[in-house]
């Protein structure tokens, strides 16, 4: 099972020049020199002395996690490179002191990876305004799927979905469709709260995933729009988008409790398609032992009956 991301509240304090203390407090998401400063801070100020072998450093602190002279002398960098890193101010940092900075501060692979990418050489920005073309290989993809499956946009807009996945995550009432948009649905849309018992956790997730695509695609205008929506609209979202969480963003457990077939307990996996397209296919493979397969079921009968019926 993947362990759940560790809850921390977002803090805007630090022991520098200033500035926000967790990503997004300067318009979130992206990639680049000021979203690797902000990314680097917050996870300072997310990790304890003790966390990283400092363990005699803990007495009168006032700042929330990590001296930056801590990290720094942990990466072995100087106190004024790594403030300079912090603060925005250095076009290119080196695979080795990003490799030196992620032993540091104890990153996960995952947030290893995510640091990589927020400092990669900038790219010409993505200025989408329209879903990337639907190939039909990948809607036969995922119908190709028993289990339910699903292909999204990088902006978790919902472009092709399978019948299994559309039964699974159709709220009682709503006759099953493909559609949406998933950050949106989890955080607006009241029934998300009844299908998902762990809906903190799911929302940590989907959170996770939009940070990462917002990295993997800067100045992609849909992204952004989306972000900008959600701050506005939801105070959950405000909060999660404040902590630097990417644990959960590419595969892990969760569960839905279907009204009628009972709870589906699943194992999700994501894979992104190749080329510029930014297609995101993810599978729910039920957790073998959970009697997720036998609900699946269930759910697949009665779909089938009721078809019978209306066309009968």
């Amino acid at each position: 099972m993947v362990e759940a991301p560790v809850r921390v509240r977002a803090r805007t304090q630090d022991d520098g020049a200033g500035g926000p203390a967790v990503p997004g407090a300067t318009g979130g998401g992206g990639a680049g020199p000021v979203a690797l400063g902000d990314f680097l801070r917050a996870m300072r100020n997310h990790r304890q002395p003790h966390e990283v072998g400092l363990a005699g450093h803990q007495g009168n602190r006032r700042v929330p996690g990590l001296r930056r002279q801590e990290v720094a002398d942990l990466a072995d960098v100087s106190l004024d490179y790594y403030t300079r890193i912090e603060q925005g101010r250095v076009g290119e940092v080196s695979a080795a002191v990003l490799a030196a900075l992620g032993r540091a501060l104890r990153l996960t692979a995952e947030e290893s990876t995510h640091l990589r990418r927020l400092a990669a050489p900038a790219t010409r920005p993505h200025r989408f305004h329209a879903h990337p073309p639907l190939r039909p290989q990948l809607v036969a993809l995922a119908d190709a799927f028993a289990v339910p499956a699903s292909v999204v946009t990088s902006g978790f807009d919902v472009v092709a979905a399978n019948l299994p996945w559309r039964l699974l995550t159709t709220p009682a009432g709503r006759p099953p469709a493909a559609g949406g948009n998933l950050a949106r649905l989890h955080f607006l849309d009241p029934c998300a709260r009844r299908l998902r018992p762990e809906w903190e956790d799911d929302a940590v997730t989907v959170v996770a995933g939009l940070r990462v695509q917002a990295a993997r695609h800067p100045g992609d205008q849909r992204i952004e729009q989306l972000v900008r929506e959600l701050t506005a609209a939801s105070a959950d979202f405000r909060r999660l988008w404040a902590v630097p969480v990417i644990t959960g963003s590419t595969h892990g457990r969760s569960r839905i409790v279907h009204p009628r077939a009972g709870e589906y307990r699943f194992d999700y996996e994501t894979l992104e398609t190749p080329g510029a397209e930014g297609l995101i296919v993810t599978t729910y493979c039920p957790t073998p032992g959970s009697g997720a397969r036998e609900v699946l079921e269930r759910l697949l009968a009665e779909h089938h009956r009721a078809s019978a019926r209306s066309s009968a």
